[in-house]
């Protein structure tokens, strides 16, 4: 009972319209993109090569959005800039669903990645405001992979149906239930006396110091090997023999097995550091997209890496946003890789869409490897510096206890 008490959050409403800006809003394209990719290719007629840049716009600008309001996350008004964010993401989606000429629905996507990453970034600069930003990044992955749950099968069942004005619609209405939460979120940034004090221990580091151009190296390296598989994983199970609504159940399964990536970083926080925990969590999502990228000729290969997709991703995510957290308690940081894991969902689908129709999957599987090893010796520098931080920040809080 000890233990699930302390996991609990300091403050629900702050849990909630961070999720509810970062992910709901900033990263819900992130959920349907294999369900979007396949839409694409089989209702606008393009080839997997052309669904990915197509995608790989609308994250792109997503990630110039949050890059551009990032360096004022300290003073920002958050709130607002989320609200407009959703709206513009919203009426973006809406419009999607109503065109049919590619050309005015890429200006769309770009607009409504815009809108997202607004959302996105003051999500993730919430983080940094917690006492407990592991505590908060877990909760916040744990409600994210429970809406997961929900849209992989609506999500399947929808592109069944009404194809790809259908997914954007969903995308819309899942956004707007979003806006409700965030009317809750801080309208500034909040750091407690004790926080301060353990700040001035260690100044916080900057957007362009080595170390913050490194977490965002490693973010951008983390995300690119994500999407690089995910994008393409319905295509692949199709390949080995699942249907369009079976996938739908299996994503919705894995999910399911997802929430106790997030949930043990709740329970578990930083009690055992952060750098075994990160290294651990890459090394499993490495394995994971091989598995799934690399199964197009085994059920039984595939479907373990799609079982291992959630559990690996959100619980390796929640600690490198953790780690962003701790590096700058003003959210420039963690804002800023955020706009860094966009572009790697950005670059992703258009990176594995080209290598596919070059050397096929295959030729992707050596690529996710040789990400998870630069991911690897980005992280190294941060986790470092991370761990400086913290014992100079228990020594601070140490003394002002004792001086009380």
């Amino acid at each position: 009972m000890k233990i699930l008490r302390n996991s609990m959050p300091e403050s629900w409403s702050l849990v909630f319209s961070a999720f509810a800006a970062a992910y709901g809003v900033g990263l819900i394209a992130l959920l349907a993109l294999p369900f979007l990719i396949s839409a694409i290719i089989s209702d606008l007629g393009l080839n997997e090569a052309q669904a990915g840049y197509l995608m790989s716009a609308e994250f792109l600008f997503m990630m110039l959005a949050s890059l551009a309001v990032a360096p004022f996350m300290g003073r920002a008004p958050r709130r607002t800039l989320a609200l407009s964010g959703a709206f513009v993401a919203i009426l973006a989606n809406i419009a999607s669903a109503m065109v049919v000429d590619v050309t005015t629905l890429a200006a769309l996507r770009c607009a409504a990645g815009a809108g997202a990453g607004l959302g996105l970034a003051c999500g993730n600069a919430c983080v940094s405001s917690a006492r407990d930003p592991d505590n908060v990044a877990g909760h916040m992955n744990i409600l994210f992979v429970a809406l997961m749950i929900v849209v992989m099968i609506v999500f399947a069942r929808t592109m069944a149906s009404a194809g790809l004005s259908g997914l954007y619609y969903s995308l819309a209405i899942t956004q707007a239930v979003m806006v409700l939460f965030i009317f809750k979120m801080p309208q500034r940034a909040t750091t407690t006396v004790t926080l301060q004090q353990a700040s001035s221990a260690r100044p916080n580091s900057t957007l362009l110091s080595p170390v913050g151009i490194l977490m965002m190296l490693a973010t951008l390296l983390f995300s690119l090997r994500d999407t690089m598989g995910w994008a393409f994983s319905e295509q692949v199970g199709i390949r080995v023999g699942y249907d369009g609504e079976t996938l739908g159940l299996l994503f919705s399964l894995q999910a399911f097995v997802g929430l106790g990536g997030p949930l043990l970083v709740a329970l578990i926080g930083n009690r055992f550091g952060l750098s075994k925990p990160v290294i651990i969590g890459i090394l499993l999502c490495g394995a994971s997209s091989l598995f799934y990228v690399l199964g197009e000729n085994s059920i039984a290969m595939y479907t373990t890496g799609v079982m291992m997709i959630a559990f690996t991703y959100f619980y390796t995510l929640a600690y490198l946003t953790s780690l962003a957290a701790s590096l700058d308690r003003e959210g420039r940081v963690v804002a800023a890789c955020g706009s860094f894991l966009t572009l790697g969902i950005a670059a992703g689908p258009g990176v594995s869409g080209t290598l596919i129709a070059i050397g096929g999957y295959e030729l992707t599987g050596w690529a996710i490897a040789v990400a998870v090893i630069l991911t690897l010796l980005a992280v190294a520098g941060p986790l470092r510096k991370a761990e400086e931080r913290r014992q100079a920040e228990l020594l601070e809080v140490s003394r002002a206890a004792s001086a009380a």
